[in-house]
């Protein structure tokens, strides 16, 4: 893959984590704890449910694609070829988002690496999706 999209992956993920992030400010905020964003653990378990319920719900909606996706124009396709079915991409945020957060972060490094070393740029859970991410096909005329 190339470099430059490999950059564009890593900028979809961090605009998805951002606007996770965001919105997540937003609900602690309507809650008023009185803890402010951190440590409160309001905002945690909202930035989690959030950024999860992106991964999971909008790629049903987007054919297999992630806020992150349509940010960088982005496609994902089944590596067998063809659109990913249904659950290529609720395995993708499972088991691709739910290490990161089981390791409070650390599973990034071994997606990023993942990402490195595979040949077409595929990350952690890609692989385990059997999907690829590609720049999207756009139609000449």
């Amino acid at each position: 893959m190339h470099p430059k999209y490999l950059f564009l992956k890593f900028l979809g993920f961090g605009g998805e984590l951002i606007f996770s992030g965001i919105l997540a400010a937003l609900y602690t905020h309507l809650q008023d704890t009185g803890r402010g964003f951190d440590p409160n653990p309001v905002f945690w378990q909202s930035f989690i449910i959030i950024h999860l319920t992106l991964l999971v719900v909008l790629p049903l909606f987007l054919q297999g694609r992630t806020l992150g996706m349509l940010l960088t124009n982005m496609s994902v396709s089944s590596t067998h070829g063809g659109k990913p079915n249904g659950l290529q991409p609720l395995i993708r945020a499972v088991l691709g988002f739910g290490p990161v957060l089981l390791t409070n972060g650390w599973w990034l490094l071994v997606s990023v690496g993942t990402s490195i070393l595979d040949k077409k740029g595929r990350s952690w859970g890609e692989v385990i999706s059997f999907t690829t991410m590609k720049p999207k096909e756009t139609k000449e005329e």
